[in-house]
């Protein structure tokens, strides 16, 4: 990191002006050596380069703005002056004139900029152009008359009012919000459930690999060991060598230089024990559903093969030949990511925490595994850097999917008694989360389920083993992540769950992660392109989820949202276009009381929730075992006992029967009040048989990944000319309560196992 931003730094002053580089109150330490890049690479030449570089600093060093933010300014800058200057024939920074060319920009139907895109730049315009002015009247007079040549115009405060249409900006975001969680909603049980499915794969490999390196330090083998094991669910057998650096390097001594292979002989440097690390290579997978034997697929590993061959992890867009960034950037757009700017060069799996997805660059881990993959077909990789970017990624949408909380509600989770405590509720433990949400300063209680709960516990599991901590030995306390918008509201280093390498973990780290985690999940909006799963949206279809298919009052959603205005709770859960026009006429029955203006329908006034608190204090919540599940309501039943698709209750599918029963009950409930035509009955009836329906679909959808959690596939490893069937309960005695495919195992068996398996190889 370090060279990088000299780097930058040195390429960056070659095309900026000396006075700014020397501008008063400007640290450019502070400033992020990623955005000197982006301008020095993409604004070398332009008549804005000095603009950009002195709003840069001002930005980051006076208004101190968070680092997206700043991003989001300057690449809005050179890509609408991109477009705009050639348009108009402009080619000096002195020829742009605001108050001639913003208007015109607006208006002009010959240029490509949708309405969002227009609108965004004049609140962006307007914002910076502010914070110029505010530094420029800080500096004294001679400074003034220095810098006001490379200070933005301002556009009058007249014109700018006039020009920014925020309500119709408001109404264009909003509706590109609903049509994004029409394309999610569908999907939203099969989702988190996919999401499982793919962590316990994740998990098997990273223990299968344990269960070898166990092998080769306990037993006369050395690495590289070929190992393979079969993945069912994707009908294949995966192979795997695993070396590590000595052993790499000796064995494609022809491709590394004379020296490195004497280090790598004698373990001296880079190949010293306490630098040596192993890692893994993907040799391909065999495809097990064909009787005849076709060639190993090199790519298919799991989910995530693909983008460790286009190598677009972490940031490795930006980095290598520019022959090689391009392609890079043309998968990941095929993908959806990076949006419609071409110009903009878009890392959607980097994070800020080092050892996330990739190796670590501080000590050479990444850079080795980078040169690794140079000499060979096969896919190398780190596997601990994968397994914690999915956890944190399982966790994380687990969270947002079952308490719709925000992403700066998440990263306040910490290990401590003020934030997670439990309640007991006859014979029950309930965990509840106390998080401060957005917009006010007092905390509040989110419920967390027992799914929840466990992914939240596996990412404990695994700080404890990344930070080797000992029985009793707590978190590093850590601060929270800078460049969250709230981060003075949190300036108290705490034991926070979502830290990785003694580093809070940031908003892009922990989309990031869930990126990784769901990747190769398509979704498409109904003009076919493609959405992305991000924090914010998850929230809207959270709340479209329980308003339109739990059928919760629009109340009880606002409290679960934390939401202090209806409203806003309405535009949230509004019903989505599609979703309403694809439904059959049973389900548009059920959806007639809630079609016209849903802000009218739903706003109940104070009288009436006055009434209905009365009448809830009759009702005291169960906290307790109901129909088909578990109940995790603390407080007071918000449903009346309606407890099938209610969302406080989590589905067991122990208890299938008693939804079968229940739906087969509706169905003959509903033949009664058709011949009686009790309208209002049918619709209630038929709303009943749907929720049954939802409620199994998510119980096959935790069967699948719950039966998969203990599956263990048989391990076998190639060593020479002999194949080794290992006994799958080798695995190493892993953590108290992790799940039960990685069950605690007693030091006797191990022992016998292990020496059954070394015995082969003598």
């Amino acid at each position: 990191m370090a060279k990088n931003r000299e780097l930058a730094w040195q390429r960056f002053q070659k095309v900026v002006d000396p006075l700014i580089l020397a501008a008063p109150r400007i640290t450019w330490e502070q400033v992020d050596w990623r955005l000197m890049n982006y301008l020095t690479t993409k604004g070398d030449g332009s008549p804005w380069m000095n603009h950009l570089a002195l709003l840069l600093a001002i930005s980051l060093c006076h208004t101190r703005i968070d680092v997206d933010t700043a991003s989001r300014r300057i690449r809005s800058f050179h890509c609408r002056w991109t477009t705009i200057f050639p348009a108009y024939g402009l080619t000096h920074f002195a020829e742009w004139n605001p108050e001639v060319h913003m208007p015109r920009y607006l208006s002009d139907p010959d240029l490509p900029d949708p309405f969002e895109t227009r609108q965004e730049f004049v609140r962006t315009y307007t914002a910076s152009t502010r914070s110029l002015q505010i530094y420029l009247h800080s500096l004294p007079e001679s400074e003034q008359t220095l810098y006001q040549q490379w200070v933005i115009p301002s556009l009058p405060v007249g014109l700018s009012e006039q020009l920014r249409q925020g309500k119709a900006l408001r109404a264009a975001q909003e509706q590109r919000r609903k049509v994004e969680a029409d394309a999610v909603a569908p999907h939203f049980a099969k989702i988190r459930g996919e999401s499982h499915l793919r962590w316990n794969e994740l998990f098997r490999l990273r223990q299968k690999a344990k269960d070898v390196a166990t092998l080769v330090q306990a037993g006369p083998m050395s690495l590289p060991v070929s190992f393979s094991y079969e993945e069912p669910r994707r009908r294949r057998r995966l192979n795997f060598l695993l070396w590590d650096r000595p052993s790499f390097v000796l064995s494609h001594a022809h491709a590394y230089s004379k020296d490195t292979v004497r280090h790598a002989q004698y373990k001296r440097g880079a190949y010293a024990p306490e630098q040596n690390h192993n890692f893994l290579e993907f040799v391909g997978a065999d495809d097990l559903s064909q009787e005849e034997v076709p060639p190993r697929d090199p790519d298919a590993l799991l989910w995530f093969g693909d983008l460790l061959r286009y190598e677009v992890l972490g940031e490795q867009p930006h980095h290598g030949h520019t022959e090689m960034g391009s392609p890079r950037q043309e998968y990941l757009r095929t993908w959806g990511y990076g949006g419609d700017d071409e110009d903009r060069s878009t890392d959607p799996f980097s994070t800020d925490n080092p050892g996330l997805l990739v190796g670590s660059t501080g000590d050479g881990t990444s850079q080795f595994i980078k040169e690794a993959q140079k000499r060979t077909n096969g896919l190398v990789f780190l596997i601990e850097p994968l397994y914690a970017a999915a956890t944190f990624g399982l966790a994380s949408l687990e969270f947002f999917t079952t308490t719709g909380a925000r992403i700066t509600e998440l990263l306040q989770i910490s290990l401590s008694p003020d934030c997670l405590y439990t309640m007991q509720a006859e014979g029950t433990q309930r965990l509840l989360v106390r998080l401060v949400p957005k917009g006010t300063d007092e905390p509040a209680e989110y419920l967390v389920g027992p799914e929840t709960r466990r992914d939240l516990e596996r990412v404990s599991h695994l700080l404890k083993e990344h930070y080797g901590l000992q029985p009793g030995e707590l978190l590093p306390r850590v601060p929270f992540h800078w460049s969250n918008n709230r981060a003075h509201d949190f300036t108290e280093p705490r034991p926070y769950l979502f830290q990785y390498n003694r580093r809070h973990l940031s908003h892009n780290t922990i989309t990031a992660c869930m990126r990784f985690l769901c990747h190769g999940m398509v979704f498409t909006d109904a003009s076919g392109k493609l959405v992305l799963l991000k924090a914010h949206l998850l929230r809207h279809v959270f709340a479209s989820h329980l308003r339109h298919v739990e059928k919760v009052p629009i109340d009880i959603v606002a409290k679960i949202l934390h939401q202090k205005d209806v409203r806003v709770t309405a535009y949230y859960s509004a019903p989505q276009w599609l979703q309403v026009v694809a439904t059959t006429d049973t389900l548009l029955d059920r959806f007639a009381t809630h079609l016209g203006s849903i802000e009218d329908t739903f706003v109940r006034a104070p009288a009436e929730l006055q009434r209905q608190l009365e009448e809830a204090k009759q009702k005291v919540g169960p906290l307790t075992r109901v129909p088909g599940g578990e109940c995790t309501c603390y407080a007071l039943c918000p449903l009346s006992f309606a407890c099938t698709g209610c969302v406080y209750k989590v589905p067991d599918p122990s208890h299938r029967e008693e939804i079968v029963e229940q739906r087969h009950w509706a169905f003959v409930r509903l033949e009664q009040v058709k011949r009686r035509s009790l309208g209002p009955e049918i619709v209630k009836m038929q709303a009943l048989v749907k929720r049954c329906d939802t409620e199994l679909e998510e119980m096959d959808l935790m069967e699948d990944y719950q039966r998969d959690e203990t599956y263990d596939p048989k391990l076998s490893i190639h060593h020479g000319a002999e194949r080794v069937e290992t006994d799958p309960s080798l695995a190493p005695e892993t953590l108290r309560g992790e799940t039960s495919a990685n069950a605690t195992i007693g030091q006797s068996r191990r022992r016998s196992a292990r020496q059954r398996a070394t015995n082969g190889h003598d």
